[in-house]
């Protein structure tokens, strides 16, 4: 729908109709007109985004990615950027200035207003990855002694400047976290009910400090659409929203699928890279690869005279090195996503180590037989298809271990998980499987 509009935008502007153009965008939802932005040169961007009012725009700007962004900002006013910065969601802005050159940020922090300055100050100081740098502070809560009237006169005076109001969070005298309750539930209870009364005092929290993996887990876990943030000492500092655990689950995927695929951590998105980065992204990565996958030459040399003695081995090389490879990726998968959901931590290493056994076990039988019955119909030679059989059942066997055990291994060095899998995972598959049907080979062949 969006190109549609983009493509109706464009013909306006040529027609120079700028009252048709704020008519065209106000009928749309923000998310739509954000994407029209998007597509739209960045001069061309920041003259429609004049043209709307006050309130959309600030909602538009919300939902415009990152990059986006920083190239309206740099078309518009001091004046205007002054006024989104301070009415754009504190958690949003904070994911914008993470993303800025510091120079930028000392002078957008400049733009903002005291009490805004020093909110943007608190969570630009939590670490990174943390529920403190994705949270907001414009969340409601209410005082234990306060009637349900009260209550709901406190809830309509300050909702406005609230980004949920939905979920209310109730604090002792020191702003200690001591329950919750829904807006339903405080609709629907006596106006002259205590708040702590009608209360849920077990409700679950982050500190500010906690890694926003397991902030995403936990929204997963309790189906929460709004979770409160703490400091140490129990006291409520914000509140992480749904909206943005959608952005972090997506993260997190993608920066798992790059190191997966040899990549290493995504720093820009696609179209956003230029050929040179993207070569010089790839060509680090590549360049390892091609260095261990030399140990697999330096193989093959050092088991020459038995290539030489029964060249027919060479024939089943792609089909023992492919097999093991894919064996040790699937087990990898398995692994790696389960550790990634919390489905699968350290203390599940023994269970995983004796499970994997049995299943690489009973694959390799299956497919070593069917790998001897192909080796002995091409070659007509029984010890051949011993020697491939009984290959790729010890390939399979070790690689389906391997898959397993390295993303365990990663946890356990804090490294990520994704980083063994892939092509570094297939590399060393590769390199352990050749000594192994070499070996395996001269043992049953006798040779030399």
């Amino acid at each position: 729908m969006h190109s549609e509009l983009t493509t109706t935008v464009r013909k306006l502007l040529l027609q120079r109709d700028y009252l048709g153009i704020k008519r065209a965008l106000e009928r749309n939802h923000p998310s739509d007109i954000a994407k029209v932005l998007e597509d739209l040169l960045p001069d061309a961007a920041g003259f429609v985004f004049r043209l709307l009012p006050k309130d959309l725009a600030i909602k538009v700007f919300d939902f415009m990615d990152v990059d986006s962004k920083q190239m309206l900002l740099r078309s518009l006013s001091s004046d205007m950027v002054a006024t989104i910065l301070n009415e754009m969601s504190e958690d949003d802005r904070t994911e914008l200035f993470e993303e800025l050159p510091a120079k930028v940020v000392k002078r957008y922090l400049s733009l903002l207003s005291a009490d805004q300055r020093c909110v943007a100050d608190m969570l630009l100081g939590y670490p990174e990855d943390s529920a403190g740098r994705l949270m907001t502070t414009a969340f409601v809560d209410l005082k234990e002694q306060m009637t349900v009237d009260e209550a709901l006169e406190h809830v309509r005076a300050t909702a406005p400047d609230k980004e949920t109001i939905y979920h209310l969070y109730v604090i002792s005298k020191d702003r200690k976290l001591i329950g919750g309750l829904s807006l339903r539930e405080l609709i629907l209870a006596p106006g002259s009910a205590l708040i702590k009364d009608i209360m849920n005092p077990e409700i679950k929290s982050v500190f500010t400090e906690t890694d926003q993996e397991d902030v995403a887990r936990i929204f997963e876990d309790y189906d929460l659409i709004a979770l409160p943030v703490v400091d140490k000492e129990r006291r409520l500092v914000g509140i992480v929203t749904h909206d943005d655990i959608l952005d972090i689950v997506r993260e997190e995927d993608t920066e798992d699928i790059h190191l997966m695929g040899g990549l290493g951590a995504p720093e820009e998105t696609y179209f956003n890279l230029t050929v040179f980065e993207d070569v010089k992204r790839r060509g680090g990565w590549l360049a390892l690869l091609v260095l261990l996958s030399s140990l697999s030459s330096n193989i093959l040399k050092a088991y020459s005279a038995s290539l030489e003695a029964a060249i027919a081995l060479a024939f089943f090389m792609p089909m023992l090195i492919d097999t093991g490879g894919n064996a040790g990726t699937q087990s990898s998968t398995l692994i790696t996503r389960g550790l990634a959901t919390g489905e699968i931590d350290k203390r599940h290493a023994r269970t995983i180590l004796l499970r994997e056994i049995t299943t690489g076990f009973i694959l390799g039988a299956i497919l070593g037989g069917f790998a001897y019955l192909r080796a002995y119909l091409m070659q007509g030679d029984t010890m051949i298809g011993f020697a491939v059989g009984i290959a790729l059942f010890v390939v399979l066997f070790i690689a389906n271990l391997v898959g397993a055990l390295l993303p365990m291994l990663a946890v356990r060095l804090k490294l990520d998980p994704a980083v063994m899998a892939g092509p570094f995972l297939t590399t060393t598959v590769d390199v352990v499987g050749l000594i192994v049907y070499f070996e395996v080979a001269k043992v049953i062949m006798g040779l030399g």
